[in-house]
């Protein structure tokens, strides 16, 4: 008997407009409040100006369940 395992992987961040649309939100600039405001764990990629959003705490945020 042969056994197939499927297994999801997500991203572990992601950017702004990405992470806008992953939260259903049509506009990036509620996704930049959020993380002025705390709510979103980010960090800058390094070399670019691109801001790197944390998965898990879109998660967090979102109260999602694992």
């Amino acid at each position: 008997m042969v056994q197939h395992i499927h297994i999801h992987m997500e991203p572990l961040s992601l950017r702004v407009q990405d992470a806008a649309a992953a939260m259903g939100v049509k506009d990036p600039d509620y996704v930049r409040n959020l993380l002025d405001q705390g709510y979103l764990r980010a960090r800058k990629a390094p070399g670019t100006k691109t801001v790197l959003i944390s998965v898990q705490s879109i998660h967090d945020y979102l109260g999602d369940r694992r």
